[in-house]
This record gives structure tokens, C-alpha cells and sequence, in this order.
């Protein structure tokens, strides 16, 4: 997982005016490694990610933590620029099934427009996927972290899409690590 969401950050302009992107890490409870506006430079935020450290722990709870970066991560404090008008975009990588209610803090994600992208392994459940999605394509699915590399094009390719390929707009990127 640490190698996919190093690919990821390889691929965006990091900075100040330009992509923005946070980690934060849950099983039972969410953990922000880092906020929006915490880094500015990719090479910090890429030394922070390649520290990290998966920690065990039950029951999922994706429900809570869909609602702690609602209120903690995607807001202007936290560096957001929703309000600007700048897209946000949430990659959630699930390693199993919620223990809790994911509709709602979903539902409340995407009526702030942002865009979710989530990718399961083989113990996450499709349907719960589906729902926390922007739409039903954009959950993938993956038999184990080890093959994210088989998906990461598609989730590019979803990401183009939804913000238009070839234009430089600045994004708000969540990336999300469970803790397994």
C-alpha cells in the first residue's frame, strides 16, 4: 500500500497552489498522518509516506473514517479549497468489510463534490465499495494490496474523466490507508 500511494504522489504537482494531498490511516479509529496543508513540498510528503508503519486492529470502522476527514480533512483549515471551487478527491483502499454505517458519511462526502474512488481487497465487500463510490465503476477491486499496480491505471484513467484529462486544475487529494 505505502508503494501505491508513493506511485500516486509521484504523479501530482505538489504544492501550495496546486495538488494537495493527505493521509490518514484507520481500523477502529482514523489516524492523520498528515493534512492538506501540512506539506507543501512532494519530497516531504514522500518521506513522511515512506515512514509509515501499518498498524494491526479491529473492527473496521469506514464509516467513522469517511466522517472524520469529512469534518477534519476537507475543510479550509485543513487546506481544503472546496470552496474555490478546486475538485476533491478521495481514494479510499479498504481491507475488509465495515464494521459500521458507510452510506451516510458517504452520502455526505459526495454532496460536498467529492469525488470517491475506493479499492478493495479480496476480504472488502463489492457492494459496500459500490456504495461509497462516486458511481459503481469507480470500485475496484484488487484479490490482495499487493496487486495494486493492476488497478492504478484505471483509477487514473477514472481520475481523467472525472477531471478532465490534459488540464493542469488543481486537486484535493485524500488518500487513505486502513490499518490491517
Amino acid at each position: 500500500m505505502r508503494g501505491f500511494v508513493e506511485r500516486m504522489l509521484e504523479r501530482l504537482n505538489v504544492s501550495e497552489n496546486r495538488d494537495r494531498v493527505s493521509v490518514v490511516q484507520y481500523s477502529r479509529d482514523p489516524e492523520a498522518h498528515f493534512y492538506l496543508n501540512t506539506y507543501s513540498r512532494k519530497e516531504d510528503m514522500l518521506d513522511t509516506v515512506r515512514g509509515l508503519r501499518h498498524k494491526g486492529g479491529r473492527p473496521l470502522n469506514t464509516g467513522a473514517a469517511l466522517q472524520y476527514v469529512r469534518d477534519n480533512v476537507f475543510t479550509s483549515s485543513s487546506g481544503s479549497r472546496r470552496v474555490e471551487g478546486v475538485p476533491q478527491l478521495l481514494i479510499l483502499l479498504s481491507g475488509g468489510r465495515s464494521f459500521d454505517n458507510v452510506d451516510t458519511p458517504a452520502s455526505s462526502l459526495k454532496e460536498l463534490g467529492v469525488l470517491i474512488s475506493g479499492i478493495g481487497s479480496r476480504s472488502s465487500e463489492s457492494r459496500e465499495l459500490q456504495r461509497i463510490s462516486h458511481e459503481p465503476s469507480y470500485a475496484l477491486k484488487v484479490s490482495d494490496f499487493a496487486d495494486l499496480p493492476s488497478v492504478q491505471q484505471q483509477l487514473f484513467s477514472n481520475i481523467d474523466m472525472a477531471f478532465v484529462e490534459g488540464t493542469s486544475i488543481p486537486t484535493t487529494m485524500k488518500l487513505f490507508l486502513p490499518e490491517l
